[in-house]
């Protein structure tokens, strides 16, 4: 898919997350002994709490469904799972536990360099801002929370994650619902990710201008695509300090 035409003045920015707004320092340690310390002040000493933080469930998480491609069930694969450990668990005690297990972003992670600047640029010039992520454990509720933390809390006017949504970037569904929250159709917004196939093919096929956030060194393909895939982005740029002379380029050839 290539760059879109007919373009309405833009109103809105969706942006990825990792790697994109939030950048992860890989302390993995310091992570780890947060969840845990969480877990056994929830549900005491259980002897599968390591095992749980081992577990591949992203793998059997993301075997698509053939009927239902990017259809994500968080819930159903970690009951799934406890069920053999600890039925006491398994059942009422499920979405609490994942909640549990959604490691804080401050932890390990800092914003993004020109990542305030630039939502303070867009913002200043009236657009919505609603961030869009593909997630694991972590839900609307805990990334606005992670947002709060990180201090861009006023910065952002709407989150949308995939465990929330039920399906994953580049689904069509993940995308209405943050155009939903942003108030505009996608012929009035653009979405900026790091991930070509997930974030600018899912944005271009829900009608938005893709903006490509080109990390080095360059990934040979992109994550989930096809083989033959060919992703072809409105703009890329190289840090997000680049994106408001993109976004005012668009805006003067929209006013004509």
């Amino acid at each position: 898919m290539g760059p879109s035409r007919n373009r309405a003045l833009i109103r809105a920015a969706l942006f990825d997350v990792g790697d994109t707004i939030f950048r992860v320092q890989g302390d993995a340690a310091a992570q780890r002994r947060a969840v845990l310390a969480r877990l056994v002040a929830r549900f005491g000493l259980r002897d599968w709490y390591e095992e749980l933080l081992e577990a591949d469930l992203l793998t059997e998480l993301l075997r698509d469904d053939p009927d239902e491609p990017m259809r994500q069930r968080t819930l159903v694969v970690l009951e799934h799972w406890l069920g053999a450990k600890d039925p006491r668990i398994a059942g009422a005690h499920v979405d609490e536990l994942r909640g549990i297990v959604a490691v804080p972003r401050a932890i390990g992670t800092e914003v993004a360099p020109g990542a305030r600047e630039t939502l303070e640029r867009l913002r200043a010039d009236g657009l919505r801002i609603v961030l869009v992520s593909n997630t694991l454990w972590t839900g609307d509720d805990e990334l606005r929370a992670d947002i709060g933390e990180l201090g861009l809390g006023a910065l952002i006017d709407g989150v949308v994650t995939s465990h929330s949504t039920g399906y994953r970037k580049p689904h069509p569904a993940i995308f209405e619902r943050a155009l939903a929250l942003a108030g505009a159709t996608g012929r009035e917004a653009l979405m900026v990710g790091d991930e070509p196939y997930q974030d600018v093919f899912g944005a271009q096929r829900a009608g938005m201008r893709g903006v490509w956030l080109r990390h080095p060194p360059p990934r040979p393909h992109p994550v989930g695509a096809p083989r033959a895939f060919d992703v072809r982005a409105d703009a890329e740029i190289r840090s997000l300090a680049e994106l408001p002379e993109v976004y005012e380029r668009w805006r003067r050839t929209d006013r004509g």
